[in-house]
């Protein structure tokens, strides 16, 4: 089976039948296919420092896969996250986890040219010279600028302050970032009154009394470990609704009764 093939199959099908518990060890297989391919590079290039260092070694790791694998899931995702950026991201925006940048064509004058200003926070360094270099491809070099820290050191170390943000973007992060519900809680007061938050997650399933909810805890004793911290079992979406007095909620889910994987969408705009 091919990589592209591999991936195909591991796409959220919510149609799909019981088959489809077994898709995402085909994405846990080829996110080990990098750990060879990682200690390889890092000889190559001398860097031995993370050799010695398992969480530098997984930031290395990842950042490898992801470079195969985020244009991939991006083809998979863009019915989706497409409408969702074009439609409703405006102003003076933070774009939380933007990996290598796959999504950032959407913010392109061209595309939107109500955008006015991007950060970009990514705490992988090893990921920042492919999101600089993808920022200025898409015509960003000007408006989009890369915080290297986590998102629950916005307002600590990188001064950010409250009503300061017209939209914020989350696309598959919060499902990796550290105490994720006190991170949603501290990001939502950035947001202006009337400001919009947009978001593509991962999240628990909503069938606890199915097989699907075992089979979801068990894949996630491994899955963070090959996929950047992933946990696929955070109920994100309740957590996001209760964070603030949001004056409108559009909320969407993919989720079946064997999708290991399900995902919520949808924008929250923040009451004035």
């Amino acid at each position: 089976m091919s990589s592209n093939e591999a991936l195909d199959a591991s796409s959220s099908t919510p149609q799909a039948g019981p088959l489809n518990l077994l898709r995402p060890l085909l994405l846990l297989y080829w996110s080990s296919t990098y750990i060879p391919i990682t200690v390889w590079q890092l000889l190559l290039s001398f860097d031995f420092g993370p050799l010695f260092n398992f969480s530098l070694f997984k930031e290395a790791w990842f950042a490898r896969f992801w470079g195969f694998l985020g244009p991939r899931s991006r083809e998979l995702s863009a019915p989706i996250v497409v409408p969702l950026i074009s439609n409703n991201a405006t102003g003076i925006c933070l774009d939380i986890g933007p990996g290598i940048g796959e999504w950032l064509y959407l913010f392109a004058k061209g595309t939107n040219p109500r955008i006015t200003k991007i950060y970009g926070v990514e705490p992988n360094v090893d990921m920042h010279p492919k999101l600089r270099e993808n920022a200025i491809n898409a015509g960003l070099g000007d408006i989009y600028e890369v915080i290297g820290c986590g998102a629950q050191e916005l307002q600590a170390k990188a001064g950010f302050q409250a009503n300061s943000i017209d939209t914020i973007i989350t696309v598959q992060c919060l499902c990796s970032i550290p105490t994720p519900e006190k991170i949603i809680r501290e990001l939502a007061p950035l947001l202006k009154p009337g400001g919009k938050w947009l978001f593509f997650e991962h999240v628990r399933t909503r069938f606890p009394g199915h097989f699907v909810a075992i089979w979801q805890r068990l894949v996630n004793i491994i899955w963070p470990h090959f996929l950047n911290g992933c946990d696929i079992c955070r109920p994100t979406d309740e957590w996001l609704i209760q964070s603030a007095r949001w004056s409108d909620v559009q909320l969407s889910s993919e989720d079946g009764p064997y999708d290991t994987l399900p995902h919520v969408y949808g924008t929250l705009t923040k009451g004035t």
